[in-house]
């Protein structure tokens, strides 16, 4: 927890006074650590947003290699655990997405849940959601839908022990996990697997996922849905939509746009019943783009999503 290294007093809301001893050991860490170890990050807990932390030593900074992301845990959690459908901001949402440390997005750690965000009173992602019962229907579907997120945002992303298998309750690191859970929600388990193997692009088929671009090419808060592009270079196996719904009812024939006319393939439906015998298993199906500009892009396709999913789209090369 770097805050309390740089500062003299770090208390919850207040920064305290900077400690220039704290700032010159962790520079001096960091760059022993980059002349021995080249290609190696380091990775600062300091929740402030401070560019500085991810700076380069050479130029002031503390010259670490990533910090833990508080524009993108806080804000989507609180849409996730949101009960009313009504309030949920995709503003707020788009926000998380977009943002980055010294422009670049593999500057954050990206998550939704950490020790910090399921302890002290607080709890897992799937017990705030139903805290009678954190396998409910909608704690599985709102906490993959942030999954989904975290895992198609730029950045690096960090799953917390348990939450790919619904571990309810508060976090006590004298309580063990409930490795049976793995097993009884084996679909929930390879739904995290098969969205990590996208953005790995294991198939060769959305090395978008792996870029550094994103572009928030649909915000509508009316309908609370959202849409975004990422890519590396541009281009089919490497142009990747998400279309993400953030609420109760399922839309239909929904046109957004799309980078490319042409057959965009389904890669991955949340809502697939193979993950969740409690999902809707949604006709959703790969889209046919016609060569009609929207949302900024070159052409648009009608899709339909289920209630909280999420849809990634590519094309092959």
């Amino acid at each position: 927890m770097t805050l309390y290294m740089r500062t003299v007093k770090g208390d919850e809301g207040d920064e305290g006074d900077a400690l220039e001893d704290g700032w010159s050991l962790m520079r001096w860490i960091n760059e022993e650590i980059a002349d021995r170890f080249p290609g190696r990050i380091t990775i600062a807990e300091d929740l402030r947003s401070k560019e500085a932390i991810t700076e380069r030593a050479e130029d002031g900074g503390a010259g670490f290699g990533a910090q833990w992301d508080a524009e993108f845990v806080h804000p989507i959690r609180e849409v996730l655990i949101e009960p009313d459908d009504g309030q949920r901001d995709m503003q707020v949402v788009a926000r998380a997405l977009l943002h980055s440390y010294n422009d670049d997005p593999f500057r954050r750690v990206v998550y939704t849940e950490s020790h910090d965000e399921v302890a002290n009173g607080k709890a897992r992602v799937v017990h705030e959601i139903v805290p009678d019962d954190p396998t409910h229907w909608a704690a599985q579907k709102r906490s993959t839908l942030g999954a989904a997120l975290m895992l198609t945002a730029p950045g690096i992303p960090m799953l917390f022990q348990g939450q790919e298998f619904l571990q309810g309750e508060w976090f006590q690191d004298t309580v063990p996990l409930d490795w049976d859970l793995s097993e009884e929600y084996r679909g929930i388990v390879r739904l995290y697997r098969d969205l990590i193997r996208l953005r790995l692009d294991a198939q060769g088929v959305t090395a978008g996922l792996t870029g550094r671009n994103i572009v928030v090419t649909r915000i509508d808060d009316e309908q609370k849905l959202i849409a975004f592009r990422r890519w590396q270079d541009g281009g089919a196996g490497d142009d990747v939509m998400v279309i993400a719904n953030f609420a109760h009812e399922p839309r239909e024939g929904y046109r957004v746009g799309l980078p490319e006319q042409g057959l965009w393939k389904l890669r991955l439906n949340t809502d697939w019943k193979g993950y969740s015998d409690g999902f809707g298993d949604f006709a959703s199906h790969d889209v046919e783009a016609a060569d009609e500009q929207m949302d900024g892009l070159a052409a648009s396709g009608a899709v339909s999503i289920g209630a909280y999913s999420v849809l990634i789209f590519s094309m092959d090369r």
